[in-house]
C-alpha cells in the first residue's frame, strides 16, 4: 500500500501525514477523507482501500454527518438504515430529556 501523498498534509491538520501508515490508521484516514477531501483525494483513497474497508468505517462512523456519507451510502449501495450516524438520536418529539 502506499503511503499517504504529502500534497493531501492540509487534510490532516492534527497529524503529519509521513507519521500515517495507510493500514493501521486506516479508519482514520478514511473518516477524514470522507470529510473534508478533494477528488484527487477520494481517487487515492478509492485505490488503496476496497469498498468493503470504506463502507465498513462508514457504517460505524460517529463523527460523520449525513453530507458526509449520503453520496458514499448511494455510490457504496449502503442502505442508510445500516449507518450509525444517519440515525436519530431521541424519539421524535423529544426535544430535551430534562424536566422543566
Amino acid at each position: 500500500m502506499k503511503i499517504v501523498p504529502t500534497a493531501f498534509q492540509a487534510l490532516f491538520p492534527s497529524s503529519p501525514v509521513e507519521n500515517l501508515e495507510p493500514e493501521r490508521d486506516r479508519v482514520y484516514i478514511i473518516e477524514t477523507l470522507l470529510k473534508n477531501a478533494s477528488l484527487k483525494a477520494w481517487r487515492w483513497m478509492l485505490t488503496n482501500y476496497s469498498s468493503a474497508e470504506i463502507s465498513s468505517v462508514i457504517k460505524r462512523a460517529k463523527s460523520l454527518k449525513k453530507r458526509d456519507v449520503l453520496l458514499w451510502s448511494y455510490l457504496l449501495q449502503i442502505p442508510q438504515k445500516e449507518i450509525l450516524c444517519l440515525q436519530t438520536k431521541f424519539p421524535a418529539g423529544l426535544n430535551s430529556s430534562w424536566v422543566y
